[in-house]
């Protein structure tokens, strides 16, 4: 991960974490979701940068629930609890496959509500577009607290920013 995209990862982080009413202190939850239809490779680094930037930034980082979400088609997500640190180690990700289906953000965003709403903050590893089919549903389901808690970086973003939720 370059410079310049680990300085906005961790000015995101700092603009999600503080948030009125979003982290008050204790054990962190957040959600790393991953688009299966990256590259094993590109998850793998990503992952690895992420977890090793979040970690070294911040003492809140160190004892993490975190639920990795596999986002593999609009009706397929598979769900695992794991330490963060398990992201930095390389044979954690032998298991991912990359499945190449059509999926919207408008399902992802639907799932996210109902079962990650708990998350304090929610880092999306997306392919470069992200289809959103009702952008009005999207809305509703980042409203009011997903939007504010949510970062999505776009693979091959020329812009190597990290938007918001509710910047979508």
């Amino acid at each position: 991960m370059e410079v310049l995209l680990r300085m906005n990862l961790k000015n995101a982080v700092e603009r999600v974490l503080h948030v009125p009413g979003n982290y008050s202190g204790g054990i962190l939850e957040m959600t790393l979701v991953i688009d299966c239809a990256l590259q094993a490779d590109y998850v793998k680094i990503m992952a690895a940068d992420i977890a090793a930037t979040l970690r070294s930034h911040s003492e809140i980082f160190r004892n993490v629930r975190l639920n990795l979400l596999y986002w593999e088609s609009d009706e397929k997500f598979e769900n695992h609890v794991i330490p963060i640190s398990f992201l930095q180690m390389s044979n954690f990700f032998e298991t991912y496959s990359v499945v190449q289906m059509e999926k919207a953000l408008d399902e992802l965003s639907a799932k996210l509500k109902l079962l990650h709403a708990r998350s304090k903050l929610i880092i999306v590893l997306a392919g470069e577009n992200i289809l959103i089919r009702d952008r009005e549903e999207v809305k509703r389901n980042m409203y009011p607290f997903l939007g504010k808690k949510s970062l999505f970086l776009c693979q091959n973003d020329p812009e190597m920013k990290w938007r918001k939720g509710e910047e979508l």
